[in-house]
């Protein structure tokens, strides 16, 4: 539908000046930094696409096995998780009411910025939920597990001009440190750029015709389009009674698509724990 997709198009322009104006406005600490930038780039952006009864949050997770993610910068909820909010603040999230979890970084063109953004996914990702919001009779075994783990995305504004340069010093760090499948990323948003796809066999970000692979998606302009199409695409903690609305309206599109497979293959060799 080329009306949302313009929409859309506009919002990226939006997301992208709102990176660069939280970071002026809030030179400071980090933490204030973060916040400015939260509110400014895509919380308003989520309650507009999820409206109530969804719920925006920022802040740790904790499920039900006594684990405590580090803080996100924005968590999608779902319509079943409780309202526990103490001056305008979650005092506490239940991993089994997080539909997805989203790391903001302005830029990924440092090894810092990157370390701490897959390390913030990664206590996520250690966490286990309990509901899947699958039936049972319908998904595989593999297809369940992975739900019980909470979909992860890093969205940034920038990168390296060779998105493989990125990927490369991802997976270094990985192999290096020996961070197993499941407690990696699962998409990265590249603002007006790409979406970068990690997929293993019925994982989050299995495509058609791709198994398994750490994939580029050349989505250019339409990156924001595919972030939330993605997000609709996910399955939730609770059973959906139906399709999302948006999927009528987003309709997979991508120009080109490049895999990284030498460097999947070097995943490959971490022993899964």
């Amino acid at each position: 539908m080329k009306d949302l997709f313009d929409l859309l198009r506009m919002e990226s322009d939006e997301i992208a000046s709102g990176f660069g104006k939280a970071s002026l406005e809030g030179r400071g600490t980090s933490q204030e930094v973060g916040d400015r930038r939260r509110e400014a780039v895509l919380t308003k952006f989520l309650h507009r696409f999820f409206p109530f009864p969804y719920k925006i949050a920022k802040g740790n997770i904790s499920d039900s096995f006594g684990g405590r993610s580090a803080s996100i910068d924005c968590l999608l909820l779902n319509p079943s998780h409780p309202h526990t909010v103490t001056d305008s603040r979650y005092s506490i999230i239940f991993a089994d009411g997080v539909d997805a979890a989203i790391e903001l970084k302005p830029s990924l063109a440092s090894m810092p910025e990157i370390v701490r953004g897959i390390e913030q996914l990664r206590t996520v990702k250690q966490l286990t939920r309990v509901k899947t919001g699958l039936v049972k009779p319908f998904a595989t075994q593999t297809q369940i597990e992975t739900a019980t783990k909470i979909p992860a995305f890093l969205f940034t504004n920038e990168t390296y001009q060779d998105v493989g340069m990125l990927l490369s010093k991802i997976v270094d760090y990985y192999v290096d440190n020996q961070v197993p499948r499941t407690e990696q990323f699962d998409f990265i948003i590249v603002n007006r750029r790409c979406v970068i796809a990690n997929a293993t066999k019925d994982s989050y970000a299995q495509m058609k015709n791709v198994d398994e692979g750490l994939v580029v998606l050349e989505t250019g302009l339409d990156s924001l389009a595919s972030f939330l199409y993605w997000l609709n695409l996910l399955p939730q903690t609770e059973v959906r009674m139906s399709k999302p609305l948006l999927s009528h309206y987003l309709p997979w599109k991508v120009s080109t698509a490049t895999r990284f497979d030498a460097l999947f293959a070097r995943l490959a060799t971490i022993k899964e724990s």
